[in-house]
């Protein structure tokens, strides 16, 4: 019976020592899977970190680069600016100094206006009506108070510029002129810079020309009834430049 005993007593602590063992290992195991998913937690986390710490990189560097490029640009702009700057200072130091002498240049600038009022009274009779009152404006320019010399003398000159501009173009354009018995009649002008002013009927049937040295309009021969029309067509643009045969007056040996 006391071997019996002993028996049991050995089977029942070898059961507990299983019972324990198994519980330490299932133990073990779930600290195991804890720590495992601990671990790829924590590996996620790093992850992004990594991720974000790339994305944050990637955005700095063209952060910088944006940077360097304003940084070019703004420099640029600046030397620009600079420049005008320069340029402005120089314009009104200039504008200030024609202010300044208007006592001897307001005196100037009418003899200018006469005689620019001159020529276009003895030149060529082309476009009279708008030449004569660029004239007349500038003559009304010059009692304005409320406008300074320097730009009367900008208008000045600018008006000289198109007269100037006038001898180096071909033009064509409609006018009117009075016939003997006081009417008026539409006709097509050619003028060829200074050298020549013509005109032709919308028909093609009259053509004539100013002749500078008598001042008036006289006909001319059939003969130039096709140059004029290919003159016209030039000037239009409606047909491409050419040598023309046009009647031109010689200046008068001394």
């Amino acid at each position: 019976m006391k071997r019996a005993l002993l028996g049991s007593l050995a089977s029942a602590a070898l059961l507990t020592s299983f019972a324990v063992s198994a519980a330490t290992a299932t133990q073990t195991v779930d600290t195991q899977t804890a720590t495992d998913q601990a671990a790829k937690a924590s590996q996620q986390k790093i992850d992004h970190y990594a991720d974000s710490a790339e994305s944050a990189l990637a955005q700095y560097k063209s952060a910088l680069r944006q940077l360097d490029s304003l940084t070019t640009y703004n420099q640029q702009v600046a030397k620009m600016v600079e420049s005008q700057r320069s340029e402005l200072t120089s314009m009104e130091r200039q504008i200030a100094q024609i202010d300044q002498t208007s006592t001897e240049v307001v005196p100037l600038m009418l003899k200018m206006i006469d005689a620019l009022e001159q020529f276009v009274a003895l030149d060529l009779p082309f476009q009279k009506r708008e030449r004569e009152e660029r004239v007349a404006a500038l003559t009304d320019l010059m009692n304005r108070a409320d406008v300074t010399i320097s730009e009367k003398y900008r208008k000045i000159l600018e008006a000289y510029q198109i007269e100037e501009g006038f001898s180096r173009s071909i033009e064509a354009y409609k006018a009117s002129l009075q016939q003997k018995d006081g009417s008026e009649k539409t006709y097509e002008f050619l003028r060829v810079g200074r050298i020549a002013l013509l005109y032709q009927s919308p028909d093609g049937q009259e053509t004539g020309m100013w002749n500078k040295k008598s001042r008036q309009w006289e006909a001319l021969p059939q003969e130039y009834r096709s140059a004029v029309e290919q003159g016209l067509r030039i000037a239009k643009k409606q047909a491409p430049p050419a040598l023309i045969k046009l009647p031109v007056q010689t200046a008068e040996k001394a």
